[in-house]
């Protein structure tokens, strides 16, 4: 059986801050790459295109009717 001391308990947590600490700093770099926040004028556009009513097509002369012409 290992005996646990004050010393060994300290250098547990040292361990584990420091790794929080390393958690911390990677997830802070993954925000900023990813960004959190999506621009007002997005998600005014993504409203407008959801109430678009769907199209449905019986055929890819209809598909084209529709976009080319």
């Amino acid at each position: 059986m290992q005996t646990i001391t004050p010393n060994k308990i300290y250098e547990l947590l040292t361990t584990i801050s420091d790794k929080l600490d390393h958690i911390e700093a990677e997830v802070h770099e993954i925000k900023k790459e990813i960004g959190l926040e999506v621009r007002p004028e997005y998600i005014e556009k993504l409203n407008e295109i959801e109430s678009e009513p769907d199209i449905a097509f019986d055929s890819m002369k209809d598909f084209d009717k529709h976009f080319v012409t």
